[in-house]
């Protein structure tokens, strides 16, 4: 069964650029911004009460809700999409220097591809960086991969489009991890319990957001009944204990109101099940926690 599909574009800039030092909400506010400006054919603010919502790229990626399947309509649902941000915190582009960032595509989400690649393309004619200092880009190389078997092939490169059919498969999920090994957080997480954020999460309380996102993303968007036990999985969490933590805290401003996230490694020792390595694996690729489609919560596990 195909998961997902993780497209990873390379950008070059044409013209001077300043970029904040976390890029990930502006990528994601720029694609959301020019898929609306390309595809919207409705006047209504409010996408929920369109009857175009799950057929339109903007819509379904960015304004979905549930359809009803399991769960009852709700707004502002799990989204089929993350973005994983650029890693490095430099602030200033000139012409020649290439950006790069990825985007996950999940389940039925990635007939929508198209319609992505080519918002791609107006962000790069429009410019992206902040709104006194935007520069132009091109689309330098574009490829499909699957980081969890470290392959890749390319869909553009040096003008030529290429075919490919690689993605994310369910029986790729179940990633190799040893007894002791270490969750490491390439960005900032936030976890909430009763209101109040998780600043050292056990392996249970990972284990938690990770069913929550995984449930939600298969019944939505691959049409699947929920294939591990709840229970059961939480169950053999408790049995990996913490070893260390090395965490420390950052702030971040949405919306006008600052918001603490969590950021560093935590290594844990314990045998892992194949279900837990499959959720592992998963939300490698969706990220946890609070705006995980702005590519906050994206970790990596290590042996």
């Amino acid at each position: 069964m195909k998961v997902a599909r993780v497209y990873t574009f390379e950008l070059e800039f044409l013209k001077p650029a300043k970029l904040p030092n976390w890029k990930g909400n502006l990528i994601r506010g720029a694609l959301g911004y020019h898929l609306k400006k390309l595809y919207c054919m409705n006047d209504l603010r409010d996408c929920h009460r369109c009857s175009l919502l799950f057929k339109c790229p903007y819509g379904y990626l960015f304004r979905t809700t549930t359809k009803g399947i399991v769960l009852r309509k709700i707004e502002h649902y799990t989204k089929p999409y993350v973005v994983k941000p650029p890693l490095e915190s430099r602030t200033i582009y000139k012409p020649g220097d290439v950006i790069k960032f990825s985007l996950v595509l999940f389940g039925d989400a990635v007939e929508f591809e198209d319609q992505v690649f080519s918002a791609v393309n107006s962000m790069c004619r429009f410019g992206l960086g902040v709104k006194d200092c935007r520069g132009q880009l091109k689309v330098k190389r574009v490829f499909v991969e699957n980081p969890l078997k470290n392959e890749k092939e390319f869909l553009f490169e040096d003008g030529t489009m290429y075919n490919s059919r690689l993605y994310v498969k369910d029986s790729d999920l179940k990633v190799d991890v040893g007894r002791v090994f270490k969750i490491k957080f390439l960005t900032p997480f936030r976890l909430l319990r009763n209101g109040a954020i998780i600043s050292e999460p056990s392996f249970r309380d990972l284990v938690t957001f990770m069913l929550r996102k995984y449930s939600s993303i298969r019944y939505q968007y691959l049409r699947q009944e929920l294939d591990v036990s709840v229970e059961e999985i939480l169950r053999l969490s408790e049995n990996i204990a913490m070893i260390s933590p090395n965490l420390n805290r950052r702030t971040f401003v949405y919306k006008n109101e600052r918001e603490t996230y969590i950021h560093g490694e935590i290594v844990y020792s314990g045998k892992l099940k194949a279900n837990l390595r499959k959720l592992l694996g998963f939300c490698q690729l969706s990220h946890i926690g609070k705006r995980s489609s702005y590519g906050h919560g994206w970790y990596i596990v290590e042996s």
